[in-house]
C-alpha cells in the first residue's frame, strides 16, 4: 500500500516534469502558429489568421514526453518496485520500467490533439461572433500557455503517478512470484472519502490472484491506474492503491 507521504513524494517528482513538458510543447505551438507576440497585441493592426500549418505534429510531443516525463516516471516506478521487492537483485525491474515508460507518449497522445481542437474551435467561434482577428490571436495565444492547460497537467500528474506506483509494485510482485515460485495475491484498496468514484469504492477489498484483473465497474484492470483500461475515466485521477503479498501457504 502506498501511504500519503509516498504518493506526495512521487507527485513531487512527476509534477515538475509534466509541467515542463506541457510548457515546452505549448511554446512550440505558439512559435509554429506565429503567436509569440500575440498576447500583448490585441490592439495591434489586423494581421490575419494564425498559420495553422505550423502546428507541431505529434512527433514533437512524443520526443518531449520521452525527454521530460519518462525519467521521472521511471524513478517513481523504481522506488515502488524496491519497496515491494527489497531483496530483488540489482537491476531487477529496469526492463519493466523501460517498457512501460516507452508507452508514455502513446498514453498521453490526446494532449496535443486537444490543444489543436480547442484552439481551432476558439478561432472559428470567435470569427462567427465577429471578433477581430487581432483580438482573437491574443485569446488563442493565451490558450497556448501553461496556465491555459493547468488542469490537464494536474490530471496527467495524478494519473501517471498512481500508474507508476502501482505498476512498479505489480512488476515487483510478478518478478518475485517467478523467482520464488510462490503465488502472490493482490487486494484493491480504495481511498475512503466522498471523492472516490462509486465503482472504485465497490472494488475496495476485492482480492485476486496476481495475474487476474480486478473488476472495476465495466472495466477489467490489473492494478489501480492501469493504462490498459478500456476507459480513461476508470483511471483518470485515481487515488486507489493495492496490497500485494505472497499467498498463505
Amino acid at each position: 500500500m502506498h501511504n500519503r507521504a509516498q504518493v506526495a513524494a512521487a507527485e513531487a517528482d512527476v509534477r515538475p516534469a509534466v509541467r515542463a513538458a506541457v510548457a515546452e510543447y505549448l511554446s512550440a505551438v505558439r512559435f509554429g502558429l506565429g503567436l509569440d507576440g500575440a498576447v500583448t497585441a490585441a490592439a495591434a493592426p489586423d494581421d490575419g489568421e494564425p498559420d495553422w500549418d505550423g502546428f507541431p505534429d505529434d512527433s514533437l510531443w512524443r520526443r518531449i514526453v520521452g525527454r521530460r516525463i519518462a525519467p521521472a516516471w521511471r524513478r517513481v516506478f523504481g522506488r515502488s518496485y524496491r519497496r515491494t521487492a527489497p531483496d530483488a537483485p540489482d537491476g531487477a525491474g529496469d526492463a519493466r520500467a523501460d517498457d512501460e515508460a516507452d508507452q508514455l507518449a502513446e498514453r498521453l497522445r490526446q494532449f496535443p490533439r486537444r490543444v489543436w481542437s480547442r484552439m481551432r474551435e476558439t478561432w472559428r467561434d470567435g470569427i462567427a461572433r465577429g471578433e477581430s482577428p487581432a483580438a482573437l490571436r491574443a485569446r488563442v495565444a493565451e490558450l497556448a500557455t501553461l496556465e491555459g492547460w493547468d488542469g490537464a497537467a494536474v490530471t496527467m500528474t495524478r494519473t501517471e503517478t498512481i500508474g507508476a506506483l502501482n505498476s512498479g509494485s505489480m512488476g515487483a510482485a510478478l518478478d518475485e512470484q517467478a523467482r520464488t515460485r510462490r503465488p502472490w495475491v493482490k487486494t484493491w484498496l480504495a481511498t475512503s472519502d466522498d471523492r472516490t468514484r462509486a465503482e472504485h469504492r465497490t472494488a475496495d477489498g476485492q482480492a485476486r490472484p496476481l495475474g487476474e484483473p480486478f473488476r472495476v465497474g465495466a472495466d477489467r484492470i490489473q492494478f489501480p491506474g492501469d493504462p490498459r483500461a478500456k476507459s480513461f475515466g476508470t483511471i483518470a485521477n485515481c487515488r486507489c492503491s493495492m496490497t500485494l503479498s505472497p499467498a498463505p501457504e
